[in-house]
């Protein structure tokens, strides 16, 4: 690893990494506002929540159904599997894994950062530190923002952080798989702009199926080639334990193609500009 390149990959989006990782904290301070004012008519919340859409909606966003369990903490998983949430998240994953390897390409600037006594093996594991600092930043800030927003905002009821917490470690883990596949799809590709599309393809893909198999029943035998299939967040939060087997999946998932990322990226041309 180089320490030159880990630092400046962390200096060039240390600014990004601050305004992200903040929106994320109050993003969560709003949901637990949400709660408070949530919690002063709770039958009509849950009238509402019963509708069938609203049922398959839950189901497809925390993955079980919430009715007849709506305590503050299995309402906050609302903040954990929000679509902002992943959006904030994956911009930063997705930003800082493909700048160092296709963007260093695409400006035509990676010839001449090769050329520097650094071993190509050297700058793809110093950028990978960067986004993992930031995917672990990305994935307890929820946790941050939860807690700030309970003092801010008191709930009737203190929220469960020892339910939570797993939460967290698997929603760090789905990132590492994101980023992981990131730094793979950045190794393949010369312009940074075609590493990004293709990475959000295989997003867009993965929700589609994580979607569709919600209303379409023949097709859940391939649940699993979605990401959130390994990011249930209810069942977590009830069962109050690590869901180790979907953890070690997505572990796999970001072992294997950072794995493969590295061997492309050690051995692959570098176009001149």
């Amino acid at each position: 690893m180089s320490r030159a390149v880990l630092l400046k990959t962390l200096r060039d989006y240390l600014l990004l990494t601050v305004i992200l990782t903040l929106s994320i904290v109050l993003l969560e301070l709003m949901i637990v506002r949400v709660l408070v004012e949530a919690a002063h008519d709770l039958e009509m919340l849950r009238s509402w929540l019963e509708r069938p859409f609203m049922k398959t909606l839950i189901r497809l966003a925390l993955g079980a159904d919430l009715v007849g369990d709506m305590t503050p903490t299995t309402l906050a998983t609302f903040g954990l599997g929000h679509p902002l949430l992943y959006a904030l998240s994956w911009t930063l994953l997705l930003t800082i894994g493909t700048g160092v390897v296709a963007g260093e390409i695409g400006r035509g600037t990676a010839d001449l950062l090769l050329t520097l006594p650094v071993s190509r093996r050297a700058v793809y594991t110093s950028t990978s530190v960067a986004w993992v600092l930031a995917a672990i930043l990305a994935s307890a800030s929820p946790l941050v923002g939860l807690w700030l927003g309970e003092r801010a905002f008191p709930l009737p009821e203190p929220l469960d952080f020892s339910r939570l917490w797993p939460v967290a470690a698997n929603f760090l883990a789905l990132n590492l798989s994101i980023g992981g596949v990131t730094m793979f799809v950045s190794s393949l590709v010369s312009r940074r702009g075609i590493a990004v599309a293709v990475v959000l393809s295989v997003l867009f893909a993965s929700d589609l199926v994580n979607l569709t198999v919600q209303f379409w029943d023949a097709l859940k035998p391939i649940s699993f080639l979605g990401f959130l299939h390994y990011y249930r967040l209810l069942p977590v939060v009830r069962s109050a334990e690590l869901p180790v087997g979907n953890i070690l999946t997505l572990l796999a998932i970001a072992a294997v193609a950072w794995t493969l990322g590295l061997w492309r990226f050690s051995r692959r041309d570098i176009p001149a500009v």
